[in-house]
């Protein structure tokens, strides 16, 4: 009977091979029957394995995508980032995180973010990204979505003394100091009237720009209460067709309505100068004001270029050989029992290798040149890119009728500087009507021609004390200084000239701006 049953099953009339292996993907028969408290135990335990599941699938992507909107991902997973999260942590906006600047809120926001991120790790892997990273952000957000949820254009004060500690390059590291008053502005409710800095972004004001780092302006237009544009062109601009120039740069995109990013466009990411940073090591204690030439020497390095951070390292590490020559008493200190290193010089030393660290990303081919930054006008032209007296309105007869003022009094009084024991404690004049002669910033120039009888009236805002500043009236110019300020310049030192003369004068003289050299 065995045997005929195998004859069966495996001859002519045996099962084909396709229904034997379908048997086996047949789905088990699964029966529920509520009724029954073990199948009410099996379908609790599926649910609850399925729920944590699912919790954890969902706890797990909702951390990856709050991992990939943070500064830490941003900075760190993406090594081309490295400079901007460096000086971000420096920042006071550290604590602001990326996203709410660069991406923000919303479905579409978050989509359009990864398509870039996407873009930004295939230039990774082929090594074609930007170096260094470009500036300004051109896809940026507005200011208006941004900044100013924070910082609202009503909440500005007028009226903000300031006070600027630096030092020179003389070989006492001379203590220096600048008070002046920031006249900040914006918009008054029970005047109706905007004034002081912040009128530019209380006001509607454009212009077009020749780079993409908005540094040479060719055009600013102010929009005036009838809606019409009062329009300013570069001098350079003057020989060209403008109507048709200002119409193509409108169809094409190119002109730009100012906002905040436009002078705070490295508010989150900026990179101080050698010579801001190392004023401020030493304010700090990082270096020691008591070297001599320390500051002068630091700058020095600071601003060459190296190769690598080895390369600049072994730099600064060379200022033992020139203290070593010039000043031995600074690589020794007195000690029990004979000559120890000095402590304080090793550790300023660090310090500026600490500030080179903060400052220069050779890899990223990026330093503190590379991105200008606007919110001032010292090392970079900021404010003057359009206060130059330079930008000039045109009547119906193409003759020059006004110029974009270039009066410093308009967003800040004239500094005090006080200068070593010669330091001022007293505040600019706050209060009372500024006269009309102090309304151009040559008064710091033409005051010396006042009679005695108007330096009565000096006095009666100022005091008698606040012209004995050996840091102003100890200059004395030789008759030929216009031809002869290039030896000053380099003897003196340009802090020294800058106290009166803002840096813009020297490109009314010298187109290609303001000159390292003279």
């Amino acid at each position: 009977m065995n045997w005929l049953n195998k004859r069966r099953t495996s001859g002519a009339n045996a099962p084909p091979p396709e229904k034997k292996r379908r048997r086996w993907l047949r789905w088990p028969k699964l029966t529920l029957d509520l009724s029954q408290k073990q199948h009410r135990r099996r379908l609790g335990m599926v649910l609850l394995i399925l729920t944590i599941a699912g919790s954890a699938f969902i706890y797990g992507n909702v951390k990856i995508y709050q991992y990939t909107e943070s500064a830490e991902f941003c900075g760190t997973a993406c090594h081309t980032m490295a400079p901007e999260m460096a000086r971000y942590e420096k920042s006071p906006h550290a604590k602001v995180e990326c996203v709410q600047c660069h991406i923000g809120p919303g479905t579409s926001f978050f989509v359009r973010s990864k398509i870039d991120g996407i873009k930004q790790v295939y230039a990774v892997l082929t090594d074609s990204f930007s170096r260094p990273i470009k500036s300004p952000v051109h896809n940026l957000r507005p200011a208006r979505e941004t900044c100013e949820t924070c910082h609202t254009p009503t909440s500005f004060k007028d009226n903000i003394i300031k006070t600027i500690t630096h030092y020179d390059d003389d070989e006492e590291n001379t203590t220096m100091q600048s008070t002046l008053i920031l006249k900040m502005g914006g918009w008054k409710e029970s005047t109706e009237t905007s004034q002081g800095i912040h009128w530019h972004v209380n006001s509607k004001v454009y212009y077009i720009a020749a780079d993409e780092q908005n540094q040479v302006i060719l055009w600013v237009g102010v929009e005036q209460e009838d809606g019409s544009l009062k329009e300013y062109f570069s001098r350079d601009m003057l020989t060209m067709a403008q109507s048709s120039f200002v119409e193509e740069a409108f169809a094409n995109g190119e002109v730009r309505e100012m906002d905040c990013i436009d002078c705070h466009n490295r508010t989150a990411h900026y990179v101080p100068y050698p010579g801001e940073a190392i004023d401020e090591a030493i304010n700090d204690g990082l270096i020691d004001q008591e070297i001599p030439f320390i500051r002068a020497k630091s700058i020095e390095l600071l601003s060459a270029d190296y190769s690598s951070r080895f390369d600049a390292y072994e730099a600064i590490a060379g200022l033992n050989d020139f203290y070593a020559v010039s000043h031995p008493e600074v690589l020794s200190k007195p000690g029990v029992g004979g000559d120890a290193e000095n402590p304080s010089f090793i550790a300023s030393l660090e310090a500026v290798q600490a500030i080179y660290d903060e400052t220069n990303f050779p890899e990223m081919s990026q330093d503190w040149e590379t991105n200008p930054n606007n919110a001032r006008h010292t090392p970079f032209l900021g404010c003057f890119r359009c206060h130059d007296g330079k930008h000039v309105s045109v009547d119906e007869d193409g003759a020059e009728a006004e110029l974009i003022s270039v009066k410093c009094n308009l967003c800040h009084t004239v500094p005090i500087v006080g200068r070593g024991n010669e330091m001022l404690v007293e505040a600019p004049v706050i209060t009372g009507a500024t006269p009309d002669s102090h309304a151009d910033f040559r008064w710091t120039i033409e005051h010396r021609d006042v009679t005695d009888a108007e330096t009565q009236e000096c006095y009666q805002c100022h005091g008698q004390s606040f012209c004995s500043n050996d840091a102003c009236h100890n200059l004395n110019h030789p008759p030929d200084m216009l031809f002869t300020h290039a030896d000053e310049y380099y003897q003196r030192g340009d802090q020294v000239c800058y106290t009166c003369h803002q840096n813009i004068l020297c490109s009314r003289c010298h187109p290609g701006g303001v000159i390292k050299n003279p």
